[in-house]
């Protein structure tokens, strides 16, 4: 299913509970633009404190052009060895990823579908988080 072929990614609207309504096929198929990228001494800590061997942390957010942005953003750690991770409980976005037939999936099925989208793109680079 391609992103013009769903009614919720023809013309995704924001609903009134602020959500953009999009299938899973459809959110794969947008084209992001990193945003917001930085490093967080505090997140860093807080990680350290829930025994998460962070050497640095931050956060990151895409987010698509145009009129009605459809935006993810997401909490990172890294490892001293350079491998970066998506932190702990660390994902929001303005999505509600729904069903062919528009049911919503919930947010726990939707923040499950995001984080494995997440970590199939390639913003773990340190040139995709920050130059770090």
């Amino acid at each position: 299913m391609s992103l013009s072929s769903s009614p919720c990614a023809a013309s995704p609207k924001r609903s009134l509970d602020g959500y953009i309504r999009l299938t899973f096929d459809a959110f794969s198929g947008l084209n992001f633009q990193r945003k917001l990228v930085w490093e967080d001494q505090d997140l860093r800590q807080d990680l350290i404190v829930e025994d998460v061997p962070a050497f640095c942390a931050g956060y990151c957010e895409w987010a698509t052009d145009g009129a009605l942005q459809v935006s993810i953003g997401w909490a990172w750690f890294g490892l001293a060895d350079g491998r970066r991770f998506i932190a702990p409980g660390g994902i929001s976005s303005n999505v509600m990823l729904v069903t062919r037939t528009s049911y919503d999936l919930g947010m726990h099925r939707t923040d499950e579908l995001l984080r494995a989208w997440l970590s199939g793109e390639s913003w773990q680079t340190r040139e995709a988080i920050c130059g770090l």
